[in-house]
């Protein structure tokens, strides 16, 4: 699938916010430990826990004003990196379509983040949904696919791979 950079990242966004709603300061608490600064293994290294870490340690050293800074210098770090681990994973993916060879068919879902609710449901099944369905049927069934992309894709857009290997 194929979002457009400016959407993606206003998406990551949303979502870092919505966990944070949703309690992601009080999970990552429950991997906090003052005495260790090591975040190189284990759950320790999930986005989100190392970034907490200053907010977590300025516990009951500053007032809540102050201790706001933290917090929100540890949600704009999780939105960072939680932007560029996806940037990466992309990466990744065309690095290896490249190396084996797969053949790639790139769906724009941009329309689908940007309409709201059951309009978003729509566009995911006439942008998504049906064409990824239709190109799994024929991986399947080994015939032959129309290597053009079912769907423009903007030119500062991201993609996801499906292979033929």
């Amino acid at each position: 699938m194929d979002v457009a950079i400016t959407v993606l990242h206003s998406y990551v966004s949303k979502r870092v916010d919505q966990m944070v709603g949703s309690g992601l300061v009080e999970e990552d608490k429950s991997f906090f430990d003052p005495k260790i600064h090591e975040y190189s293994y284990g759950i320790r290294r999930a986005i989100g826990v190392p970034e907490m870490d200053e907010f977590f340690r300025s516990e009951g050293l500053v007032d809540g004003e102050t201790r706001a800074m933290p917090l929100k210098t540890a949600i704009d770090e999780i939105k960072m990196n939680t932007f560029k681990l996806a940037c990466r994973q992309i990466e990744m993916i065309l690095r290896m379509s490249e190396e084996f060879g797969w053949q790639m068919h790139r769906l724009n879902a941009t329309e689908v983040f940007l309409r709201p609710g059951g309009d978003a449901i729509e566009a995911w099944e006439k942008l998504v949904l049906e064409p990824s369905t239709n190109i799994v049927a024929h991986f399947i069934y080994k015939e032959n696919i129309d290597p053009k992309p079912t769907f423009g894709t903007p030119s500062n857009a991201i993609a996801v791979a499906t292979t033929n290997n």
